[in-house]
């Protein structure tokens, strides 16, 4: 059996024939994002010049990088573009060096996107890398890991140009502890201009699989059994649910109003990091200042409500907000920070978030967003205590929570108020 043909391109691949790669091929992985900051300046075209073919997007992981900011800048990006999770497939590039993290730590990092991407998706991501790094970086007990789909490279030493080289039979060689693989990376230099890209070269992969598994796998034909779980939006709450707790808007960084907006003078949205910024429109609306995330960022942007320095004689921008800024744009807010305080373990915050709820303000909340190693910042707006626990409100969601979603630690606590309030 001859098993599927595919290929993979990124910006390399120069201007591509898009109907002549649907023809030459069953599939093709196209390069999206790199961390969590880069976004491959070909993937938009590429992208949505294979609209209808078997096609999945995947992100060059750095290991040493927040891994829940890579998976959400994969996300975003991908969606910007297009996407339909019924058939569209995502994949985690590893085989850059973890710098020294161990090889839990690697497989804690790779387990926290996957999940990510799970949860947004209602698929795990494909695992693009080969026998020896995973065997050198990652500890294979979770079965997660064990069971991923496994994208493995094992190909021959490439021939000088202008020579072509042949690709690698299948199977590729299988890390110790993995059994399975789906994907096989048999070339990195086979024929390009005869599958429709613009470059010389391309690599070239296999499926472990009939054409009509594949294209089972990517949700089409008629035995698909890889369709993602649908699962219902959370209902909104009902006067009951507010009781006892301040009622604020329940917005989300991830509207698609100001999901896109780019914070300040970079290219990182709203939606992959807008939680606090989120959270502060929220806060300000609370507190009688007609704004939304939307507006508030653009202010923010705009009149030099986020963190520049110069660095090398070059201006480096970010998307960290001054903490007083609200008090510059708003004089009606105090400008003074009265609640501004840091909880190193995440415990003893509670005494502090009573005193500014019992003032009739909610509280802003540093909480981690993936339990385990690293604090995966992530910003969240208390509403209140009841007998049934701390609630809040989750920007990543819109969505009223019960704060033991994020084990009840909170790192650092603010307040606003309003002048003479």
């Amino acid at each position: 059996m001859t098993l599927p043909f595919g290929i993979d391109i990124s910006k390399h691949q120069g201007i591509n024939d898009y109907a002549k790669m649907k023809a030459n091929t069953a599939f093709v992985f196209v390069k999206a994002t790199e961390s969590w900051g880069y976004t491959d300046p070909k993937f938009y075209a590429n992208w949505t010049g294979l609209v209808g073919h078997n096609r999945g997007a995947y992100s060059y992981v750095w290991l040493s990088d927040d891994p829940l900011r890579q998976a959400n800048h994969l996300i975003d990006i991908v969606t910007q573009a297009g996407v339909d999770w019924k058939h569209d497939r995502l994949v985690l590039d590893l085989e850059k060096s973890g710098h020294g993290l161990s090889k839990a730590e690697v497989s804690r990092r790779v387990l926290v996107m996957m999940e990510r991407i799970k949860e947004v998706t209602g698929r795990y991501p494909i695992l693009y890398s080969r026998k020896y790094w995973v065997q050198d970086n990652m500890l294979l007990t979770d079965p997660r890991l064990i069971n991923a789909d496994w994208w493995l490279a094992y190909f021959r030493t490439a021939l000088p140009y202008p020579l072509y080289t042949p690709e690698m039979p299948s199977p590729p060689l299988m890390p110790t502890g993995i059994n399975k693989w789906l994907f096989h990376q048999t070339c990195e230099k086979g024929k390009g201009r005869e599958v429709g890209v613009g470059s010389y070269y391309v690599d070239q992969n296999r499926f472990n699989g009939t054409k009509e598994e594949l294209d089972a796998y990517f949700g089409r034909g008629t035995n698909n059994v890889y369709l993602p779980i649908i699962t219902n939006p959370e209902p909104e709450p009902t006067e009951d649910d507010w009781t006892g707790l301040l009622k604020v808007k329940l917005w989300s960084q991830k509207d698609p109003r100001w999901a896109n907006d780019r914070m300040g003078y970079t290219y990182i949205t709203l939606s992959q990091q807008g939680c606090l910024v989120t959270d502060v429109a929220i806060y300000l609306d609370y507190l009688g200042i007609d704004i939304d995330p939307k507006r508030y960022n653009k202010r923010l942007s705009t009149e030099g409500g986020y963190e520049s320095y110069k660095k090398d004689g070059k201006t480096i921008y970010t998307n960290n907000m001054y903490w007083k800024y609200p008090g510059v744009l708003y004089p009606q807010i105090q400008r003074e920070l009265t609640d501004y305080t840091w909880y190193w373990n995440g415990e003893g915050w509670e005494a502090q978030a009573r005193k500014i709820l019992a003032s009739k303000r909610p509280v802003l909340a540093l909480v981690d967003f993936y339990e385990g190693g690293a604090l995966n910042q992530h910003w969240v707006l208390i509403v209140g205590e009841r007998s049934d626990g701390w609630w809040a409100v989750d920007p990543e969601t819109g969505t009223l929570i019960n704060l033991n979603k994020y084990t009840n630690k909170v790192y650092r606590i603010v307040g606003y108020r309003r002048l003479n309030g």
